[in-house]
């Protein structure tokens, strides 16, 4: 995708238990467009989505619904427990998501387009957007999060992290980062600042794309 054409391309991404779901709709709520991309692998995996056929024809029709799309629950026991089948549906499924995610992207018409993708640079799309927010929180604050919010056993929480892509990593490779360990006040102050940011930088991309100064 270009970064000369269009809205101002933004990812929202983050860790485990950081508030990025939160911080992305409080980002819809002051007036950008935001798409959530576990939406659109939703849609795909839908019946008469784009993803079932092809899912279908390498997993078996047991990976099937009642009304035609697929059972995802189904075909999470068949993948996650075998590393080369996870890779298969992977390849199925990331391409038809980044493609659907361009698409949205190239036909909004507002001066900002935001997209949630967790796994943004586990998956390699890093390079597709002209923004990358990042929300993160300590370790402590993660793992207090999962405890109380997800019912994670200590043990557990640790676990899941230890299995991710560190936030600090994910930090230092984005454009903007929010540290989300305090409370909606202060997450209601950095959602505030980074829409700032991003309508400046639309603004420095829409003049550069009409050859101002």
């Amino acid at each position: 995708m270009s970064i000369m054409c269009g809205p101002l391309k933004v990812a929202v991404t983050g860790g485990i238990a950081c508030g990025k779901t939160l911080f992305s709709s409080m980002l819809a709520e002051s007036g950008v467009k935001v798409l959530d991309s576990d939406q659109v692998v939703h849609r795909l995996e839908a019946p008469g989505g784009l993803a079932v056929e092809p899912i279908v024809k390498r997993f078996g029709s047991s990976v099937l619904d009642r009304k035609g799309g697929i059972d995802r629950q189904v075909l999470a026991q068949k993948v996650f427990s075998d590393p080369k089948l996870l890779t298969a549906l992977n390849g199925i499924v990331h391409p038809l998501v980044r493609q659907s995610i361009a698409e949205w992207v190239d036909a909004c018409k507002e001066c900002i387009a935001a997209v949630d993708i967790p796994l943004l640079f586990e998956v390699g799309w890093q390079d597709d957007w002209d923004v990358v927010v990042c929300v993160a929180a300590s370790e402590a604050a993660q793992i207090d999060r999962m405890i109380k919010i997800r019912g994670y056993t200590p043990l557990e929480a640790r676990r899941r992290l230890s299995a991710q892509m560190p936030v600090s990593e994910k930090a230092a490779r984005s454009h903007l980062v929010v540290w989300n360990d305090g409370g909606l006040e202060e997450l209601a102050a950095e959602v505030r600042r980074v829409h700032l940011a991003l309508l400046e930088k639309s603004h420095a991309k829409s003049y550069r794309r009409e050859g101002r100064t």
